[in-house]
Parts: C-alpha cells; structure tokens; sequence
C-alpha cells in the first residue's frame, strides 16, 4: 500500500514538472505595473540664468522748464564775424541738482548755433547776437536734444539780455568812446590854444568833441563773445533724463 501511494507521488510529480515545462513564460504585460514610490519629489527644472537676466532698468528724471544752468563759452563769438547757422559750445560751470540729485554735472557740454546776427552803429540800433542751445552731452557721453533759451550774460561784458534771450551790446556811450571823446576834446584844446589862446582852445574843445561824437555814430560797435565768458541758459521745455 504505501509502494502504491509513493508511486502516484512520483506520478504527481512528474506531471507537475511537465506542465511547468510546457507552459509559457510571463511576459511585460502579464506583471501588474506599480508606480515607484520617490523619497523626495523631483525640483523644478532650473531656467537658465544667462536668459534670464534681464536688461538694466532705466530710471527717468524730468527736469522741469526753466530750470537755470551756468555755462562757460569755448567758442569765440562776434557780430563782426558770425553768421547764422555758426556753432558754438560751453561747459556747465556749476552741477544742476534736482530734488537732491545731481541731474547735470558739471563739465557736461552744450551744443548750439548762432539763431540771429546783427551787426550796427550805436545810432543807428543794437549789435546783437541770438544763441540757440541744440545738445547737451554728458560726461559718460550720453545725449539729449535740449531747448533753452539765455538769459544772463557774464557780469564782465556790458552786454545786456533782452526778453526774446538776444544779447545786445548798448547804444549808450561806452568807456572805450568816452576815451575817444576825452581824447578827441584834449587835441581840440590844445591845437586850439596853440592857435588862438584861451578863447581858441574853448572853440577847439568843441571841435574836438564834435569829432569824438561823430566817430561814434559811424563807427560799428561789435559785440564780442570771448572764451571763457559766462552766460546762463534756462530751459524752456522740462529735460527728460535716462540712467541705467
């Protein structure tokens, strides 16, 4: 009995190896996929810092009309030689603060042309010389269309500024013609002495200032602009300024 059990064991066995044998083996979609399970999630993917870096911000600053700035002329200017369309520049004398912050600094240049030019006798009407501010350029090298107008010339020139920003040189008798005055009415004193005593010498004194006045009235009286000289422009329009 138990030589029979043992055979059907070995009966059983044998089977059971023939149909592992014989049957398929499993394949990719025969196993249940299972998500894996991460310790940490995944970062962010990072941009690349390169395109990312955005341009420098530019910050604007209006600087309002009438704003003054000092100037000192590099340019030789002269009703006896300029003409319309002739260039001038300066140097800003005195930084421009606004609001606290320095806005134009000092040695900045300004660029301009000669707008009108008038060249005349003291009798007849004003030499005069009208200047029209164009460019502004900055230290660093950046530019600016700017409009302004002058209104203060250098305490030095007797030149005067009128309402329209013209400079004018004045009609009235100057140092230099009252020099040519004195000196015209001392010859006629003595030349007159000379000829015909005290009473000669009155008479020359007239002749002598007849003629002074005479050369005043011809004569051109050129206004004259040196290097050097100090004006002030203010601005007619508000400046808008970038800086990055």
């Amino acid at each position: 009995m138990q030589r029979n059990a043992f055979i059907a064991a070995c009966a059983l066995s044998a089977v059971g190896l023939a149909l592992a044998q014989t049957a398929p083996a499993p394949t990719v979609t025969d196993i249940a996929a299972t998500p894996a399970r991460l310790a940490t999630p995944l970062a962010a993917p990072v941009a690349n810092p390169v395109a990312r870096r955005a341009s420098p911000a530019t910050a604007a600053t209006i600087v309002p009309a009438n704003t003054p700035i000092r100037l000192q002329l590099e340019t030789h200017l002269s009703t006896r030689f300029n003409k319309y369309g002739d260039g001038f520049a300066a140097r800003v004398m005195t930084s421009v603060f606004y609001q606290g912050q320095e806005v134009i600094p000092r040695g900045a240049i300004l660029e301009g042309h000669v707008m009108r030019v008038q060249d005349s006798r003291p009798a007849v009407s004003d030499s005069a010389l009208m200047l029209k501010p164009d460019l502004l350029t900055m230290p660093d090298g950046q530019k600016y269309v700017i409009s302004a107008m002058v209104v203060q010339s250098d305490a030095q020139n007797p030149a005067r500024v009128n309402a329209e920003g013209e400079l004018q040189e004045p009609r009235g008798m100057m140092a230099s013609d009252i020099h040519h005055a004195e000196a015209g009415i001392g010859g006629g004193i003595v030349g007159g002495a000379l000829l015909a005593g005290a009473q000669g010498a009155a008479v020359g004194a007239g002749v002598g200032a007849a003629v002074a006045a005479g050369v005043w009235l011809v004569r051109h009286r050129h206004l004259e602009l040196n290097p050097g000289s100090q004006l002030t422009v203010k601005l007619e329009r508000p400046l808008q300024l970038t800086r990055q």
